[in-house]
């Protein structure tokens, strides 16, 4: 019993309840009503999410700006099975009586127009894709900083956002939705954890804040930190678990500047570009946010 009970707290950090299995919200949220099944391009189940949570997400945006000053928002589309392909997909913010499209950029990111006839339509935002199709994430980046380097206060601000937009899917137990009711499980839960798909398959990954390097262990990489009995309700499986990492974001002995560095596998040598940087190679370091 004890045992049974220590994994569902560890898996109360986690936000990952799936997106098309009604959401679970928590208590004191409010209730969507049922919207009519929209019909895209022949597609009775198409890969959507409710366009009213995608707009809370932004709102959360503004509210936490302070942890990315220069951050810029856009949702983004990554395909999570083999068989999709990237070419041809279209977004549309679909309702009974609102038909709104949403222009995708190359790497299938988008930017959400803000549209009261649409909030009031109870409209969702639809791909030409059947559901699931695509992992649904918030994409939050500081500009300046070289490609393969994150921030963590960006990281931090996907977190808030996800929570109201709700599209990060896997498993979430109802220990996760009460601590969810009663504290900001992204920064202050201590040992609050957040999962993320990185832009192509990570090799290593390292927390750097001046002087200060240190590597995520390879337990939080690769769907390790999630039991396996759980990998079917979440995004990366079967396609994107070599993407797939967890930060403890609400560690604030790391300040919201900390980069992020990332050595992927398809790098030209990512075994010595890691051991470079450990024997105090140069270091990304940080834009100012605009003043």
């Amino acid at each position: 019993m004890r045992r049974s009970a220590v994994m569902w707290m560890a898996l109360a950090v986690w936000p990952v309840l799936p997106a098309h299995a009604g959401q679970g919200a928590a208590p004191g949220a409010e209730a969507e009503a049922p919207v009519p099944v929209v019909e895209v391009q022949g597609l009775t189940d198409p890969d959507a999410h409710s366009y009213r949570k995608m707009v809370k997400g932004m709102d959360a945006f503004d509210k936490y700006r302070r942890l990315a000053p220069a951050g810029q928002l856009r949702y983004r589309l990554i395909p999570r099975l083999p068989g999709v392909r990237a070419e041809g997909v279209t977004v549309t913010v679909q309702g009974a009586h609102v038909t709104l499209p949403v222009a995708l950029d190359a790497d299938l990111a988008f930017t959400l127009p803000r549209d009261a006839p649409a909030w009031d339509d109870r409209a969702r935002v639809v791909t030409n894709r059947k559901d699931r199709s695509f992992a649904w994430i918030a994409d939050v980046r500081t500009p300046g900083l070289p490609p393969n380097v994150r921030r963590l206060g960006d990281l931090r601000l996907e977190c808030e956002i996800d929570r109201e937009a709700s599209l990060v899917s896997g498993y979430k137990p109802p220990s996760y939705l009460l601590l969810a009711a009663a504290t900001d499980v992204c920064t202050t839960f201590p040992s609050g954890q957040w999962m993320y798909y990185a832009d192509r398959p990570v090799f290593n990954l390292t927390l750097v804040h001046g002087r200060r390097r240190q590597p995520v262990p390879a337990a939080k990489m690769y769907g390790a930190f999630i039991p396996k009995l759980f990998w079917p309700f979440y995004d990366f499986q079967p396609h994107l678990l070599d993407r797939t990492f967890a930060l403890k974001i609400s560690d604030t002995s790391w300040p919201d500047d900390t980069l992020v560095e990332f050595d992927y596998m398809d790098d030209p040598d990512p075994v010595s570009a890691t051991v470079s940087k450990s024997a105090g190679g140069p270091a990304a370091t940080a834009p100012e946010a605009p003043r």
